[in-house]
């Protein structure tokens, strides 16, 4: 039945990838499928490996869904011009995240430990929080504001109320939240977290670049709201 449901969901996102990708053709939607569709693929399936593989597929396929609406609706023509900023985030942000989901979703295929009850309903609750607040925060700064790469388009607005009144960047929290779900369902420590400092340097070096681009796009405004707000609403 487990290898039943993995192959199910590989296919569904292989044809939800295929459908974006004639929709929205870009970089962009290629490097988020592979990132998802990789660990969905059903090769080495082992009844052994069953519990935890199937997580995988269930985490990958959900939040791959997600990421592929967000992406496909909010990315333009323009946005990557392959510049030396577009390879210095991909290799200071992007490289750093997939690292992170990509690493954790293969070692948890191959982790034989059992999950508990206990153990499946902590994962399942961060994940589905994570991927809500996610949700949440880019409904709330919407197409304009929400992008892949660090562009500005001409009608773009500064976003700080509703949660970006408590964070400056609550997507990026979301994400965090959820690739700790993913962590956790390696059951191990030294892979958990590597795979958590490798995503939180990732998103830092992002906030680093966008930041400055903000400032420079909305000047004292910003600068004011930057200190009237804490980046991951705790630090």
């Amino acid at each position: 039945m487990a290898e039943l449901l993995i192959q199910i969901n590989f296919y569904l996102f292989l044809f939800a990838f295929i459908v974006a990708l004639a929709k929205n053709l870009n970089v962009t939607t290629l490097l988020v499928g592979f990132i998802y569709l990789a660990p969905l693929v059903p090769l080495g399936f082992e009844e052994q490996f069953a519990e935890r593989f199937l997580i995988v597929s269930f985490l990958n396929v959900i939040f791959g869904l997600l990421e592929l609406i967000l992406f496909v609706s909010t990315v333009k023509k323009g946005d990557a011009t392959f510049s030396k900023e577009y390879f210095r985030q991909l290799f200071g942000h992007t490289l750093p995240i997939a690292f992170a989901l990509i690493g954790t979703s293969f070692y948890a295929r191959s982790c034989g430990d059992p999950v508990s009850l206990g153990e499946c309903l902590l994962i399942s609750g961060i994940f589905f929080a994570g991927a809500l607040l996610r949700a949440l925060a880019v409904y709330q700064i919407g197409v304009l504001g929400f992008k892949f790469d660090i562009a500005f388009r001409t009608e773009q607005t500064l976003k700080t109320d509703q949660l970006y009144r408590w964070m400056r960047h609550p997507t990026y929290v979301g994400m965090m939240v959820v690739i700790r779900a993913y962590a956790l369902n390696t059951h191990s420590w030294p892979v958990g977290i590597l795979a958590m400092f490798s995503a939180w340097f990732g998103f830092q070096f992002r906030i680093f670049y966008e930041e400055k681009a903000l400032e420079d796009k909305f000047g004292e405004t910003y600068r004011r709201y930057k200190s009237e707000t804490k980046a991951w609403g705790i630090v």
